[in-house]
This record gives C-alpha cells, structure tokens and sequence, in this order.
C-alpha cells in the first residue's frame, strides 16, 4: 500500500512544486491528495487530470482540514501570509492563527509526519531589534507543531529569495527596474539594501528544487526530525546577481545599494513591506535570514536523493545556479 501525502496549498508555486516531484518518484510511488479551497478552479482540475486527489477544505475550517487530512502518512503545508484576510485592518486573525488550526486537525487527523514551510524567527534572529509578522508567526506555527508531541516527526523546509521573483514585472520597479527595465544610460540596475553579513543571500528556485528539497525529507523523515532546513538553490551576492544576468543575456547591469533598509519604497503594499522588514532583520543579524550561517549543502543532498527517486542522473540531480537560471529565462537567443 502505498503512502499518502496530503499538500495544504496545492495550487501554489511551493505546493506545485512539491507535487510535481513526489508525482515523479519511480522507486517509491506516493499516493497524493490536494487540498484546495476551489476544485472547479482551472489549476485544480489540472491537478485532478493527472491524478492527484483533489479534495475541498478551508484553512478556518477545522472539521473540513480534519477530513481532507483523513489517512495521510505525510502531510506538506504552506500558509499565505499575503492571505486577503489579513489585508483587512480590523480583521483581527493572524497567520498563526491559521496555522494552529491547520496543525491541531492534522494532530486529530492521525498525520504521522508534518512538514511546514516555516521561516526562522526575525525577532529572534535580530535579538529583538527588528519584528516581522511573516517570519515570526512562521516559526511559532513549526514551534506549535512540535510542542504537540503528537506527529513522529515535525520537519521546516525553509524557502529563501525566490528566483521567480525575477520574473515579475511588475517588480521591477522596487528594485532599481531590474531585469526589465534599463536607467537613462542604458544600464540595467538592481537596486536594493545591503543583506547583510557576508552578503551571502539564499536564492530558491522554487520550480525547479524546492519540491525535490521537500521530497527528499519525505524519503527519510525521521533524519529531519524539528530540523530547519535552509530551502535554497545557490547562494550568492546581489553582485553576482547582476553579473550572472550581464553574462546570460550581455546587457550590462550593475547592482547599487540603498543605503538603508528602512528606504526601500514598498508603495504600502503589505507583501513588500515584509520584503523590507527581511532586509532590517538580516542586516542586524549579520545576513542570518535562517538563524544560522547560510549553506547549500544541505539542500543539494536532499535534491540528489529524491532526483535520484525520480529516475533522474548527472546534472538532473543538482541545484539550479544563478547563471543556469538567468540563461534560461533571459539568455541571448
């Protein structure tokens, strides 16, 4: 009988993703089921056509989760921190709300094995100096999770920059008009704060790795057991940012600072204003966006196990790299 694992965000860019590479695995074959608030949704039933069990719930719903959680071994849950709910000013809910209601009906439903997309504590991490909702209602939804003592195992991936950012015009503009659009001499400028530290900034490929990095922890669950696990694909500076993209496409691009975090413009737009806090938090904590030193290694053998589990060989079981990436979206034709 093969095991069931049930993705909380399943039409989302990490829930997708996790899918997509637990639905390849040709050694151990999952059983999958997706969880959604719209199954006549154009991406659901996507999902329902190639054979993922699509079934309704809502994260406020305890008793619709405790239904859809129903006989999952393993259970993958990303909540949205950018959810319209928390748009409203007098709505009073937080996402740890929404978390905790998640975690106690897969604790009823049986899950054996939680896995969160979770974020270190910005609190925390900058010794008080600097809060961010985002982060800090993350992590106490991972702490929550593994006070219960009711799941085998508790695990954090921990998704950094995504790479996919990049390809958001509409973006653009916050950071200098990097990658779309030049200043007045031609140069395309990605501007931003300084990360802090040693300028080592964790970049994900979501698309591309971070499902295999969360699949690898469903093959051996226990090893990662109340780990955080730093979801990232390479590790760079914003300068090797820039000159990736010059290399890739042989337009010339510069990166240029904003002195302080606190000037990034962010328009009052709430998802940017917790970009902006993420600058403030790594800055203090000397460029520790997990807590701890920056590392990829943990990543790249998660995504060679379950790459392997896929069939897959050679360079099919290694981390996308700035200049692999930016070539493929943006390289010379």
């Amino acid at each position: 009988m093969t095991k069931l694992i049930t993705i909380f965000g399943a039409t989302g860019a990490q829930g997708s993703s996790v899918l997509n590479s637990l639905a390849s695995n040709t050694s151990h074959p999952f059983t999958l089921r997706g969880i959604t608030r719209n199954p006549s949704s154009s991406s659901a039933q996507k999902l329902a056509a190639s054979g993922v069990d699509v079934v309704k719930a809502d994260g406020w719903d305890k008793d619709s989760l405790i239904s859809a959680f129903k006989g999952s071994w393993g259970v993958f849950v990303n909540t949205n921190s950018d959810d319209a709910v928390f748009e409203n000013p007098d709505e009073k809910k937080t996402e740890f709300d929404l978390g905790k209601i998640i975690v106690d009906a897969a604790a009823e439903a049986g899950v054996q094995h939680f896995v969160y997309s979770g974020m270190a504590s910005a609190k925390e991490t900058s010794k008080g100096k600097v809060s961010v909702d985002a982060f800090d209602h993350k992590h106490a939804i991972a702490v929550y999770a593994q006070s219960l003592k009711t799941f085998k195992t508790v695990a954090t991936p921990s998704a950094g920059w995504y790479l996919e950012n990049f390809l958001l015009e509409d973006m653009a503009p916050i950071f200098g008009g990097f990658p779309f659009i030049p200043s007045e001499n031609g140069t395309l400028v990605f501007r931003s704060p300084r990360w802090g530290g040693k300028e080592d900034v964790p970049f994900i490929a979501v698309g591309d790795d971070f499902g295999d990095i969360v699949h690898g922890i469903f093959l051996e669950p226990e090893k990662w057991n109340e780990a955080l696990v730093q979801g990232v694909s390479d590790v760079r500076s914003f300068q090797d940012v820039a000159a990736a993209y010059e290399k890739a496409t042989g337009k010339k691009t510069a990166f240029e600072e904003i002195s302080k975090w606190e000037d990034l413009e962010v328009y009052g737009i709430r998802a940017l204003e917790t970009v902006k806090g993420m600058f403030g938090f790594c800055q203090e904590s000397g460029g520790r966006y997990y807590g701890v030193e920056n590392e990829k290694a943990t990543a790249a053998q998660l995504k060679k196990r379950a790459a392997e589990a896929r069939g897959q060989t050679g360079e099919e079981t290694k981390l996308m790299t700035l200049e692999k990436w930016f070539e493929r979206g943006f390289g010379q034709k």
